[in-house]
C-alpha cells in the first residue's frame, strides 16, 4: 500500500505545494513570516532575500519556480506559538479530560504542561506549527493533546528515556502537518469521501515524514516516528501496513495510541468507557503492555458517565445498531462465498481478503458478546431505558465504535485495493457490495 499512496502523495521535487502555500499566505495575514535565508530557484535566481516578509504578493512567483531548498526549511516567525500558549492549551485540556490528566500524572517528573512549554522548537518547526494551528483552534488543541498523551504514555512505558520523551512530544505536536499539503475538501468532516479521495487523505503521514525528515529541528528519527501514527500492530493501519512489534516499535505504538485516545476524547463520548470498549472490540491493535497501562489509568480516572441526553443518545444509536446487525448477518451468509474465493485468489488479493475476514470476524464476535446480535436490537434498546446511566453510555459507545469500524473496514479495504489488478478490485468491490446489499440509511 505504501507505494500506491506515495504515488498519490508525491510532491514534485523542488516544487511549492499550492495548498501549503495558501495556508502560509493566510497565516502571514496575522503573523509576520519571513525568509530565514535567501530563497533561490533551481537555477540560482534569488526569489526572496533573507529577511523578506511572506505575503500574497509572492504567491504566484513562488509557484512558478522549483526551489533549491524546500520552502518550509527557509521560514521563521517573529512570533510563533509561544511556550505560554502551549502551556495554556495544555492546562485547559488536562482540566477538561480526566483520562488525559490521569495519563500525565507523574510524581517525580516535571508537570506535563510545563514540560511541553519548554520543548525547544526551531524557527522552521515553529512556523509549521503556527501554520497548522491557523486552520482552527481545535487543530492546536489536537496537536497539544496528542503530545501530552504521548508524553504520559512514554513516561510510563519508557521511564528515564528523556530523548524518547522529547521525540514523542515533538511528534505529537507535528504529526498532522502533512494535512497542510492536501486539498482542503479532503479534510472537511461534513463531506463523505470516496476510496480515491481517501487514498489522498491517508497520505498525510507520508507527507509529514517528507517535510520533517530534513528540516532544522526535525530529522530521520522524528520523521520515522510521525509516519507511523496511524499504524496498528495487527497490520490494519496505514500507510505502510506495519505488523508486529518488530515492525512497529514501542515509541510508534505510543504515538499511535495517543492519537487514537485524543480522537476518542474529541468525539464527545465518555473517553474512559469508549477506550475500554474499543480495546476489547478489536484486540491486537496495540501491545498488551500498552493496553494494560491504559486500563489502569482508565480505572483510576473513572467518574460519572452520564450523557447529557441519554434518551436522545439511545435513539441515535438504535438505527446504527440495526444497520450493523444487517451487515454482520450478510457476512454470515456470505462467509462461505468469500472463503471459496481465497482458493483461486492472487497472493495480493488473498492477503487482503484474509485481513478483511479477520476484522469482520472480530466485529461479529464482539457484537454477539454484547448481546446486540439477537436479531432484534430494538428489543435490547427498549430494555436499556430502565438501565443505569453507565450501562446506557457503554452501549451507545459500543454502537458508535461498531459503526465507525464498519466504515473503516470498507474504506481501508478499498484503499488497499488500489494495488490490486482491475479484476481483483472488481472482485473485492463485489464482496463489499454483497455485504451491503440489504443495507440502507433508513434500515
Amino acid at each position: 500500500m505504501l507505494e500506491a499512496i506515495q504515488q498519490a502523495a508525491a510532491v514534485e521535487d523542488g516544487s511549492v505545494n499550492p495548498h501549503y502555500l495558501d495556508h502560509l499566505v493566510a497565516t502571514a495575514e496575522t503573523r509576520d513570516i519571513e525568509a530565514t535565508e535567501d530563497i533561490l530557484s533551481g537555477s540560482g535566481v534569488k526569489l526572496l532575500a533573507r529577511g523578506s516578509k511572506i505575503s500574497a504578493a509572492q504567491r504566484e512567483r513562488l509557484l512558478q519556480h522549483k526551489l533549491q531548498k524546500p520552502l518550509e526549511h527557509c521560514l521563521g516567525l517573529s512570533e510563533g506559538i509561544s511556550p505560554q500558549r502551549l502551556a495554556e492549551v495544555a492546562h485547559a485540556l488536562l482540566e477538561r479530560y480526566p483520562l488525559l490528566a490521569g495519563l500525565c500524572s507523574h510524581a517525580r517528573a516535571r508537570p506535563a504542561a510545563e514540560s511541553l512549554a519548554h520543548l525547544p522548537l526551531s524557527p522552521p518547526l515553529q512556523a509549521l506549527l503556527a501554520i497548522y494551528a491557523q486552520r482552527g483552534s481545535d487543530r492546536l488543541e489536537h496537536a497539544v493533546g496528542v503530545a501530552l498523551a504521548a508524553l504520559g504514555l512514554g513516561r510510563r512505558l519508557m521511564p528515564g528515556d528523556l530523548e524518547a520523551h522529547r521525540l514523542l512530544k515533538l511528534a505529537g505536536l507535528l504529526h498532522d502537518v502533512g494535512e497542510l499539503y492536501l486539498q482542503p475538501d479532503y479534510l472537511r468532516r461534513d463531506l463523505p469521501l470516496h476510496a480515491e479521495q481517501w487514498r489522498h487523505l491517508v497520505s498525510h503521514p507520508i507527507i509529514s515524514h517528507r517535510v520533517l525528515h530534513g528540516i532544522e529541528g526535525g530529522g530521520p528519527a522524528l520523521a520515522a516516528l510521525v509516519i507511523s501514527h496511524h499504524e496498528r500492530l495487527d497490520g490494519f493501519g496505514y500507510p505502510q501496513g506495519l505488523r508486529g512489534e518488530a515492525e512497529l516499535g514501542l515509541p510508534a505504538q505510543i504515538l499511535a495510541a495517543a492519537e487514537w485516545l485524543v480522537g476518542l476524547m474529541e468525539s464527545g463520548a465518555s473517553a474512559v468507557v469508549h477506550a475500554s470498549i474499543a480495546t476489547k472490540l478489536i484486540p491486537g491493535e496495540f501491545s498488551d503492555q500498552l493496553l494494560e497501562e491504559l486500563r489502569q489509568v482508565s480505572a483510576a480516572s473513572a467518574g460519572p458517565h452520564g450523557l447529557p441526553n441519554e434518551a436522545a443518545s439511545l435513539a441515535d444509536a438504535l438505527p446504527k445498531a440495526v444497520r450493523v446487525a444487517i451487515v454482520l448477518r450478510s457476512f454470515r451468509h456470505s462467509r462461505e462465498q468469500i472463503e471459496a474465493r481465497l482458493a483461486d485468489a492472487s497472493p495480493a488479493l488473498c492477503s487482503m481478503l484474509e485481513l478483511f475476514l479477520h476484522r469482520l470476524q472480530q466485529l461479529q464476535t464482539s457484537f454477539t458478546s454484547a448481546g446486540l446480535d439477537t436479531g432484534q436490537p430494538e428489543q435490547v434498546f427498549d430494555e436499556l431505558v430502565a438501565e443505569a446511566g453507565a450501562v446506557k453510555v457503554e452501549v451507545v459507545s459500543l454502537v458508535r465504535e461498531f459503526s465507525w469500524r464498519m466504515r473503516e473496514l470498507e474504506r481501508e479495504s478499498l484503499m488497499r485495493a488500489s494495488q490490486l489488478s482491475s479484476e481483483d478490485q472488481a472482485l473485492l468491490q463485489g464482496l463489499i457490495d454483497t455485504l451491503k446489499a440489504d443495507l440502507s440509511p433508513s434500515s
